[in-house]
């Protein structure tokens, strides 16, 4: 069947039996969601209460086929044994639209790395909206939000601010869908005002943040970078590097992602200590974990690995005074946010030798500017950001966002925890 065959909708006209309304739009709306649920090909089903006795559904199918497979369901033979005795009448109308879905809005992709990737959003395609693309290979400011977002109903979105100013501009955006767990740039107060909805993708990257964060404790440990300027500069032998085996590691934040770099840790028999003020001490302690006060944490570890969420209590919580409690010899590591460490702070204690090293996927200001001391240090690994940005992990916050638009603006409840602000929908 091709692609561009036009959609065909369906307008079912039933009247109910008196007394029979609340029960049928019980079963009618159940009907609804399994079909959705189930059939790919159904891009639309509405159930509307005309008045007391009258129900419309409104179905709208990809194709001719899928409407063929939905009439040969199971499922909507039950549905109408379920309410025979309440239907009285009925009268059936077929429609075919000239195109596809059209007028349902346009979703702006602000994440450049989707721009390569468009087919991870094709459902959105198939839903009948137009996808806008961000191509110019860098993340929107607030200038640049401001001029792609006129007209959209849906962003998914990156790390470019959503509060008031950028909001005046986006009358007809309905929801926001963040690619990623962090919504430190998105002013939920100032969305929930303008009536946006704020979904995330959270259970979606924390593994591959977990993996790139063990992978710049292993090049820090092992010198990874050095050796392999030595060898392309055409030296060789030992720097006699650090190891992880039987080391310490200290996580600052044991969410999703601290608790998955642990699992990692234990692996290479690393001691892991704890600092959240936010969790158990037993449900540290039952993953193997230690919890400790802050400053035992910084004293104590080879490796200072931040986890933390990105909050005016938590700006440069590792600071001048939490170098100077560190090893000589330890290691500090962030994949988190860019502002939980004061970089200047840092940059101090790199070069007078208070710790050994850094290995950074965040910074303060994104793109690293070109001046920073931090990029002609030897001792520092980094990374542009992408911790969370491994193919999977990019296909799975796809999908969620794409689910999460899809679903939201079907009138459908989204997945439970995923949406910041609940009472927008309410």
């Amino acid at each position: 069947m091709s692609s561009a065959e036009p959609n065909v909708v369906l307008l079912v006209e039933l009247e109910i039996a008196e007394g029979s309304m609340a029960r049928f739009l019980d079963l009618a709306a159940e009907h609804a969601r399994i079909t959705l649920a189930e059939e790919p090909g159904c891009l639309v089903f509405d159930v509307v209460q005309e008045d007391d006795s009258r129900v419309v559904l409104y179905e709208v199918y990809r194709d001719r086929a899928a409407l063929e497979a939905h009439a040969a369901r199971p499922q909507l033979a039950r549905f109408k044994e379920q309410t025979a005795d309440m239907v009285t009448g009925r009268r059936r109308r077929e429609l075919r639209r000239a195109g596809r879905l059209a007028g349902k809005g346009r979703v702006l992709c602000t994440i450049p790395v989707l721009s390569e990737r468009r087919h991870l959003l094709q459902p959105l395609v198939d839903a009948g909206f137009e996808v806008v693309f961000n191509e110019t290979g860098r993340s929107f400011d607030a200038a640049g939000l401001i001029e792609a977002v006129p007209g959209a109903v849906a962003t998914i979105a990156s790390i470019e601010p959503y509060n008031a100013r950028t909001l005046a501009a986006a009358k007809d955006l309905r929801i926001v869908a963040r690619l990623g767990v962090g919504y430190d740039q998105v002013d939920v107060a100032a969305c929930t005002e303008a009536g946006v909805a704020v979904a995330m993708a959270f259970g979606t990257n924390h593994e591959a943040v977990a993996d790139h964060t063990l992978a710049l404790i292993a090049a820090l440990a092992s010198r990874i970078t050095d050796y392999d300027r030595r060898v392309r500069d055409g030296g060789w032998g030992s720097l006699y590097h650090g190891r992880l085996h039987g080391t310490t590691v200290g996580l600052i934040g044991f969410g999703r992602i601290g608790r998955a770099v642990a699992k990692r840790c234990q692996g290479f028999a690393m001691r892991v200590l704890v600092y959240d003020p936010y969790v158990e001490a037993s449900a540290i302690e039952h993953l193997g974990c230690e919890p400790v006060a802050f400053e035992a944490l910084l004293e104590d570890s080879d490796f200072v690995s931040v986890h933390a969420p990105a909050m005016p209590s938590t700006r440069h919580l590792v600071n001048e005074a939490a170098f100077e409690r560190m090893k000589p010899s330890a290691f500090v590591v962030n994949t988190a946010r860019g502002p939980l460490i004061d970089e200047a702070a840092l940059a101090r204690a790199l070069e007078a030798g208070s710790i050994a090293g850094a290995g950074l996927d965040v910074f303060e200001v994104e793109p690293l500017p070109m001046d920073s001391p931090l990029r002609r240090m030897d001792n520092v690994v980094l990374s542009p950001h992408v911790a969370g940005l491994s193919d999977g992990a990019v296909a799975a916050m796809a999908e969620k966002c794409v689910d999460s638009i899809l679903t939201y603006l079907a009138g459908r409840p989204l997945e439970s925890g995923l949406i910041l602000n609940p009472e927008v929908v309410a």
